[in-house]
């Protein structure tokens, strides 16, 4: 087992130097030096062997430098970059912009490969799974590699088969990610409203998901039920014969990329109709479904024949609760209707925390943002945009979005940018008004008021036949003197770490000087003391040495 975690460290050691290396070669060594990640032994080893020793090259932004660091790096932060272009209440709105350009940059797997994956998932040859298969992949991605192919009815699929061995590798660089994170929440506290250990906490929760294509199927046939009925938008049907959890098969969609304008003639379609179908298919899905794809690019979305289009790739998909599409829509709302307090009460839901340290200056900005910039902005019909200066003032105000949210505004912003390169006229308020009206009326309904009531009276009285236990619980650890107060304080550990420092200083500097003392009168009875006094001399001088050293280093 110590040998194991041995090979662990060693390796996340190696691993660490490469990211480093990587991105001072970005131009990230003052990032690196503020959050401490170039201190400590692993880099010291590293620079000594020569690992860390690029110069930096920094012609490009911030953002364009941290997307090619991410892509040289490989699938496991590609898919941080993914993440992280959901969150621009962390990273900013420029650097979440830059990495929604993000693309997977890593070498296609020889088939002879993917076949043994693909075998070995399936449990059976690929000529008894399908007809015919073809050997040369359809598209490419950090996970996984996609075949075409025909199954034995005659049904043309699309098999996505997953990289071997992908799951190991994410999983060390999650381990990475999770001491480097650690590393950060102990030492560097600018950083500590960002939540380094929950954020990648919630990536590697999001990337196990990705990895199971069991999941992803599951999520496929939702969405299949979700629009089931509908001629202008196909999702591909998922076949669980031939699918398992490193494999996925569905229909091939004969469809051309939705921003593909010249092509749209021959499939007798039309860009501005187009154009109003993928945000109507999206607002549903949030609106009336609760179930939406967050990543809605145009590499996700196809176009087929007479305006419909299709999705792909369900890999990252959000999902809302009826009163997280009550707090979108009241925002919406807000906006639209330029109310600066509505929008500050209902946008503090949208955060982790629900609280602000300087409430009125939150206040004033929101107003400011109302009054002066937000009609401008509707005016246009840009409503990415408007929610984009909003998150901008979250991120100003050190204000995290709850994940799904964040997965939400991304979804938003990037089906309107799609939109608008089919018709730059676009105008997303009359699209969008209908059904935020139709969640809001929905809420005050008699019908949901009522049944909101009944919910509260139900958990009223669940509350308060819980109280005799809960009071009998309490009086029974009183009377045998086992009732217990826990009291946490965030800076407790800090000052106990900095009172065990300064006791172990003095503990030294005691036997430095208990050794001195006992040394001179050692010396002073002459031989043979005098002898082991110049040894004590000795070793109390390296002592205090030593102590100099440590308290200096802690100064400085």
């Amino acid at each position: 087992m110590a040998y194991w975690s041995l090979q662990r460290k060693v390796q996340n050691a190696l691993r660490l130097s490469e990211v480093m290396q990587v991105l001072i070669a970005h131009g990230f060594a003052d990032l690196l030096a503020r959050i401490g990640v170039t201190e400590g032994a692993p880099t010291r080893i590293a620079k000594a062997l020569k690992l860390i020793d690029r110069e930096s090259l920094a012609p490009y932004s911030q953002g364009e430098r941290l997307r090619n660091a991410l892509a040289e790096l490989g699938p496991t932060f590609v898919k941080m970059g993914q993440v992280l272009s959901s969150r621009p209440d962390l990273v900013g709105v420029s650097i979440s912009r830059e990495l929604e350009d993000l693309q997977d940059n890593v070498p296609l797997v020889p088939f002879d490969e993917i076949r043994v994956v693909l075998e070995e998932s399936l449990g059976r040859p690929v000529g008894e799974a399908f007809r015919s298969f073809d050997e040369t992949p359809v598209a490419s991605a950090s996970l996984s590699q996609v075949y075409r192919a025909i199954l034995h009815t005659g049904q043309p699929v699309a098999v996505k088969i997953q990289r071997p061995d992908i799951g190991k590798v994410i999983r060390s660089d999650i381990g990475l990610l999770e001491s480097v994170a650690e590393w950060i929440d102990e030492s560097v506290s600018a950083y500590a409203w960002v939540d380094p250990m929950g954020l990648v906490s919630e990536f590697g929760r999001s990337i196990e998901r990705e990895l199971d294509f069991e999941i992803e199927r599951s999520t496929i046939e939702r969405f299949l039920r979700n629009f089931e009925g509908r001629d202008d938008v196909m999702i591909p049907r998922p076949y669980g014969e031939v699918s398992s959890g490193r494999v996925l098969t569905m229909d091939f969609v004969d469809g051309v990329p939705i921003t593909d304008v010249d092509a749209f003639g021959k499939r007798q379609s039309d860009p501005k109709v187009v154009a109003e179908v993928g945000c109507h298919a999206l607002f549903m899905q949030i609106a009336e479904h609760g179930l939406f794809h967050a990543d809605p690019h145009p590499g996700n979305i196809m176009l087929t024949y007479e305006n419909a289009i299709a999705f792909l790739d369900f890999g990252m998909v959000g999902h809302l609760d009826s009163g997280d599409v009550l707090a979108m829509a009241e925002v919406l709302v807000a906006v639209m209707n330029r109310d600066p307090e509505a929008c500050y009460e209902t946008l503090l839901q949208f955060t982790v925390s629900g609280m602000v340290e300087d409430e009125g200056s939150f206040r004033r900005e929101i107003s400011d943002y109302m009054n002066f910039e937000a009609e401008s902005i509707l005016a246009s019909g840009q409503v990415g945009k408007a929610l984009e200066r909003i998150v901008s003032i979250l991120h100003g105000h050190r204000l995290r979005l709850a994940p799904r949210f964040g997965f939400l505004l991304k979804a938003l912003a990037t089906i309107e940018s799609t939109a608008r390169t089919l018709d730059p006229e676009l105008d997303m308020i009359p699209i969008l008004r209908p059904y935020v009206e139709r969640v809001v009326s929905e809420r005050l309904s008699p019908t949901q008021i009522l049944g909101e009531l009944r919910q509260d009276m139900w958990k009223a009285v669940l509350f308060g036949r819980d109280i005799p236990d809960n009071l009998r619980r309490t009086l029974r650890l009183l009377s045998r003197g086992e009732f217990k107060i826990q009291v946490n304080h965030e800076e407790l550990e800090k000052a106990a770490a900095h009172i065990d420092r300064a006791s172990n200083r003095i503990t030294v500097g005691l036997i430095t000087s208990a050794i001195i003392v006992g040394s001179s009168l050692l010396v002073r009875a002459g031989q043979p003391g005098t002898t082991l006094g110049l040894v004590g001399f000795s070793f109390a001088g390296v002592l205090g040495i030593g102590l100099i050293i440590s308290i200096l280093r802690a100064r400085s």
